[in-house]
């Protein structure tokens, strides 16, 4: 390691957990969960599903609120301030399919890197952290998802790790880092962040489900988890001689994660017998010489701290150089917001733009457009304005107004629903405020949705001959605050009702009964019901067109 990477390294930390308690109505998801990881140590998280490791993580991270216990960071307790130092990777890769890896990575350090860092200084650890994690040759790859190729899930993963370690954290939570990936990819992963935790003297806790044996040979601690109960906590490298104290033998060439999770997962056949399996499964006792289940700095001198990995037998894995800048300079711990508000709104509408481009301005969508732009234009080219035309024009104004209600619905519910994960994960990051995202929303959006509406009116307006040049940015003006309306509507729909279907169905019904009731297709509703039309979405717009492109006609009734 070089002077200047030693300068760079983190100070020691060390996270405490203590009798942590987690509890729903009905069951107990964590039961006096105690334990402690130091500066350069890998904490490994195992137990089998539903053990309640991911609640663990959550609880760490704040995310979860815990009935009773404590969490503390260097002795004091982890608060707001100290979470700013702390990175966490969820199980599931979150991202904007449409952006690149780069792009990706580039809004993430101008967001949550302090605007005290210089640009260029950002955008040298985005290039360090790629070649560390293997990432160079898919750095201009769209991510992708289920409908469009990206990203592998290897490549996510390796993304998802690679944001957070942006932020330069003391403490990195890591949800199932090798799910989804062949031994291979997570092994190299693994050895990675084993680098990570000891050039850089940072923490990393990880929750892992079935690792290989060589996986396993680097977890520095291991804490099993049962039904939310410890069932041990200590070095890993004694995990297997302590077990075997207790009548357990792991045979010689059998993977110790595998016997581990074997003996801790009751057979199916004996659930009735929950109370020997729960008081089999308390093995929570002082191991070697650990003091009351921590690990000592005596432990590590007497050669019972943890086997090193052997980097030198990895094939064709680079280590890892992080440039480790801290990056809570004096004064920003106070601040709630690692940016200002200008940062934020320009990030985000810069990343709105690029996720939601191929989004609204899709092939089909115009080509959709134009087809019923023509077909409108042709069916009515150049009706007169009499009064015998008055009933083509009045169909003609309503079918706009009815196909841009729905499209404007469905476009802005798919792109407000599908952002509403990454949204979530970078809050819970308290990444920016929701303000600044709500305005970046509507402004970045708002050319791109109103672009196509506008070709479409006017090819529409010139084509049926419904007036001249003053009549035309009337009508304009009319389209383009319809369509502002049925968007607002749409993100409202999409911040009360959660699920997808269920929001779509919420803003048929709505414009549905708006259309019945607006005046155009029952113009003599019941008396009790004649007060809708006014909060419809279709009745001034409808009326407003219509009183315009029919002022020069004579009063027939």
């Amino acid at each position: 390691m070089s002077s200047r990477e030693m300068e760079n390294v983190s100070k020691s930390s060390k996270l405490d957990f203590k009798d942590l308690v987690v509890s729903t109505k009905s069951k107990v998801l964590l039961k006096n969960v105690s334990g402690s990881a130091s500066s350069g140590d890998l904490l490994a998280v195992m137990g089998p599903t539903g053990a309640g490791k991911t609640t663990f993580l959550n609880v760490l991270a704040g995310r979860v609120s815990h009935d009773s216990g404590t969490i503390t960071l260097n002795g004091s307790p982890l608060n707001k301030t100290h979470r700013r130092r702390l990175g966490y990777v969820l199980q599931n890769d979150i991202f904007l399919s449409n952006l690149t890896l780069w792009e990706t990575l580039y809004f993430t350090a101008m967001i949550r890197i302090p605007d005290k860092v210089p640009k260029q200084e950002k955008t040298e650890k985005i290039y360090t952290i790629v070649n560390s994690l293997g990432l160079k040759k898919c750095l201009h790859t769209p991510i992708g998802d289920i409908f469009s190729r990206g990203l592998s899930g290897g490549e996510k993963k390796r993304a998802n790790i690679a944001c957070e370690l942006l932020t330069d954290p003391d403490l990195l939570l890591i949800d199932e880092p090798t799910s989804g990936l062949d031994s291979s990819t997570a092994h190299t992963l693994m050895v990675q962040l084993k680098n990570y935790a000891t050039e850089y003297n940072k923490t990393i806790v990880a929750t892992i489900h079935q690792p290989s044996s060589q996986v396993f040979n680097m977890f520095s601690t291991l804490l099993l988890l049962v039904d939310g109960e410890v069932a041990y906590f200590g070095l890993a490298n004694m995990v297997i001689e302590h077990f075997a104290s207790l009548g357990m033998t792991c045979s010689q060439h059998y993977n110790p994660a595998d016997f581990l999770l074997e003996i801790l997962t009751p057979d199916l056949n004996t659930r009735d017998n929950e109370g020997d399996i729960k008081k089999t499964h308390s093995l929570q006792v002082p191991i070697g010489q650990l003091n009351g289940g921590f690990v000592t700095e005596s432990d590590k001198e007497e050669g019972k701290g943890p086997a090193d990995v052997p980097l030198t037998l990895v094939r064709s894995c680079s280590d890892v150089k992080i440039v480790n800048d801290s990056y809570i300079v004096e004064g920003e711990t106070t601040r709630r917001w690692p940016t200002s508000l200008w940062t934020q709104f320009k990030m985000l509408n810069w990343r709105s733009y690029k996720q939601s481009k191929g989004r609204i301005l899709h092939t089909f969508d115009i080509i959709q457009a134009a087809f019923i732009a023509a077909f409108s234009g042709i069916l009515f080219f150049q009706t007169e304005n009499s009064v015998n035309t008055v009933r083509d024009r009045s169909g003609l104004v309503m079918t706009s107004l009815i196909y841009w209600s729905f499209q404007m619905l469905i476009t802005t519910l798919l792109g407000f629903t599908g952002e509403r994960g990454v949204v979530s994960k970078d809050r819970s990051a308290g990444a920016y405020r929701l303000s600044a995202y709500y305005l970046s929303k509507i402004t970045s959006e708002m050319p791109l949705l109103l672009s196509v509406p506008v070709l479409y009116n006017t090819a529409v307006y010139w084509l049926a001959g419904l007036g001249g040049v003053d009549g035309y940015f009337v009508y304009l003006g009319i389209g383009i605050l319809h369509c502002l309306m049925i968007q607002s509507l749409a993100h409202n729909i999409a911040v009360l009702v959660k699920d997808v279907r269920l929001s779509m169905m919420v803003g048929n019904v709505i414009i549905l009964a708006g259309l019945m009731l607006g005046g155009f297709l029952n113009i003599n509703p019941p008396d009790w019901l004649l007060w809708v039309k006014y909060v419809t979405l279709v009745h001034y717009p409808y009326s407003a067109t219509m009183t315009y492109i029919l002022k020069d006609l004579p009063d027939v009734w």
